[in-house]
């Protein structure tokens, strides 16, 4: 059996993984032992091959998990594309991807022909200027997430800061609690500057002492 994971939502993928690990493994243990995730960039031919050749321990069933499966090497690629349908029957493949490229893909093109194929939701790409927004409504743990996701995408501290001073300046706020704001944002850019605490760390911190309501 063959599924093919489409979309971004991370947590709704782990759950439909758990849920059929609940359905192969019936005992504790079983889990470590026919169960493996891989990642497309890392994966080599040898070592697919060898994971599929091993045998169900105390199950039916083997669970392969393959994640980010379009940046497979090549070889791994071509493998796919002849041998998918030869595939052993104890072993259950899951090929996991983002989003479907604009681009030709043969083994995407394959794998939507004879995969069971489940779409999740794509997730709306942040910016800084979520970020304000959040904590204009004084929404930390919202302001938090968006910052995460922020670095993960790479976003840099000075354009983070440069749209929370921008945003500041649209609010409507009477002048103490505009200049403690500025006091904040000021503090925290020389935080990071002078290397005192990791930007990650110095921008969590000023996400939470803005959203404080006026006056704390």
């Amino acid at each position: 059996m063959i599924y093919l994971f489409i979309g971004e939502d991370e947590l709704a993928k782990q759950e439909k993984i758990q849920s059929l690990k609940s359905e192969l493994f019936h005992f504790k243990d079983a889990e470590f032992f026919n169960c493996e995730v891989f990642y497309g960039r890392e994966l080599t031919l040898p070592l697919f091959k060898e994971a599929l050749s091993r045998i169900p321990v105390a199950v039916q069933r083997r669970l392969l998990v393959i994640k980010d499966a379009l940046k497979l090497k090549e070889s791994l690629q071509e493998y796919f594309l002849g041998q998918i349908n030869n595939l052993p029957d104890d072993s259950i493949l899951i090929l996991d991807i983002a989003a479907s490229p604009k681009e030709k893909n043969p083994l995407l093109d394959k794998l939507l022909r004879i995969a069971k194929v489940t779409y999740f939701k794509t997730k709306k790409k942040t910016n800084a200027f979520d970020l304000a927004l959040s904590i204009e409504t004084r929404d930390a743990g919202a302001a938090l997430n968006i910052l995460a996701d922020l670095f993960r995408a790479g976003e840099k501290p000075e354009r983070i800061l440069g749209a929370l001073r921008y945003q500041l300046t649209k609010q409507s706020l009477n002048p103490d609690e505009m200049v403690k704001k500025i006091d904040l944002l000021l503090a925290a850019d020389l935080t990071i500057k002078t290397g005192k605490l990791k930007p990650e760390f110095a921008l969590e911190a000023l996400v939470v002492r803005l959203c404080l309501p006026a006056g704390r």
